[in-house]
């Protein structure tokens, strides 16, 4: 983490922004880390979202590409602010290998910023850092005009 307060604090925003939400509780997300265009997730292994075999299923893996995305483009402004609000333009996903029984992680990584949408990279690994799936995120964030 950043020595910057500014930046420390929106990572602390993004981590509640994460913690709060219903549907990424139900699938076992957790935020990691971030930094300047970047942010990492974890989803930990649950039955409920597996499949046949124990194989976490591609919907569940979506959304943890679509999260850590959406988390990569926020560390480009203040989440959780009335100031600004965005959401999910595009995303495109790629199973490259299943996840087995285990948990996983997400890097989502800023590809390239533009005045409202936000290009972003997502690799899915499992446990052992083995590439699983692969993914792009397109996010618009908008700046709230006074009155809105």
């Amino acid at each position: 983490m950043p020595d910057d307060p500014a930046a420390q604090a929106n990572y602390e925003r993004m981590r509640k922004a994460i913690e709060l939400a219903p549907y990424h509780r139900h699938l076992g997300m957790e935020f990691v880390e971030a930094g300047e265009g970047y942010a990492k997730l974890k989803m930990s292994y649950q039955k409920e979202n597996s499949t046949y075999a124990q194989a976490l299923h591609g919907g569940a893996i979506s959304s943890l590409i679509d999260t850590a995305g959406s988390m990569a483009a926020w560390t480009t402004a203040e989440i959780m602010s009335p100031k600004y609000y965005g959401s999910t333009v595009g995303i495109n996903v790629n199973y490259l290998s299943g996840v087995i029984g285990q948990d996983c992680f997400a890097e989502g990584r800023i590809l390239k910023r533009g005045k409202e949408l936000i290009y972003t990279d997502v690799r899915v690994t499992n446990a052992e850092g083995k590439l699983c799936a692969q993914g792009t995120v397109v996010y618009r964030i908008i700046e709230r005009v006074a009155g809105e």
